[in-house]
């Protein structure tokens, strides 16, 4: 039986690793994949950098710029906190990648007040995707990007609060134990799987939700 000190050694063990046996599992499983999704995002860091460039002394475009390279950091720390076991702390990251790129994309046209709304912090970028969605044909996303920011919003909102998602994320499907901390669980590969290919899908997106950015600031 398991004594007091052991579990706090445990929990100490758990907040003071770097979860290195959690990221060998699932490497050992999806590396293809997480270099697929490395590709992706060298490619959509790439075409941000076209815009970062281009900003000199506009206050405004900087914004833009910066909400861009937000998503592309928060996508990537998104992937890696999955890979090292952390479900929910992933699941939550990946939420805001999917509001930060929708808010690039409101505050890049002109023609929309999104941009002025965000920096007086008289708009919540809870409502961001939602907008994306209304004013899709004018921010010029297409219907692929928009099927991918939809349906990733929808499954990853429910990282935002407690449900039983957040209950099947730290308890064994195998009924062995409990996780404390990162975790790699076998019997639940089918939603590590899930949770991939919707990484792998919004960073296979990821370039030509910034090339819609770069086209729509150009028009400034």
């Amino acid at each position: 039986m398991e004594t007091l000190a052991d579990a706090r050694e445990k929990i100490f063990t758990e907040i003071t690793s770097e979860d290195a046996d959690a990221r060998r599992e699932y490497l050992a499983r999806f590396a293809d994949d997480v270099k697929s999704f490395s590709a992706f995002m060298d490619e959509a860091f790439m075409r941000w950098r076209s815009i970062d460039d281009n900003i000199g002394k506009n206050e405004e475009l900087g914004y833009v710029s910066g909400l861009v390279y937000t998503a592309i950091t928060l996508q990537i720390e998104s992937m890696q906190l999955f890979l090292s076991g952390h479900t929910v702390a992933a699941g939550n990251m990946f939420r805001q990648v999917l509001e930060s790129i929708a808010l690039a994309l409101l505050c890049s046209s002109k023609g929309l007040d999104f941009l002025r709304r965000f920096i007086d912090d008289r708009y919540s970028s809870n409502n961001a995707v939602r907008d994306v969605l209304r004013n899709a044909a004018r921010l010029g996303v297409l219907k692929d990007g928009l099927e991918v920011l939809k349906n990733a919003h929808a499954f990853y909102s429910k990282y935002s609060h407690p449900t039983k998602l957040t209950i099947a994320s730290v308890i064994p499907l195998s009924g062995k134990g409990v996780f404390v901390g990162a975790s790699f669980d076998e019997d639940k590969l089918f939603a590590y799987k899930k949770e991939i290919k919707g990484r792998l899908g919004l960073a296979r997106a990821f370039p030509s939700f910034i090339t819609a950015v770069k086209l729509n600031v150009a028009k400034w």
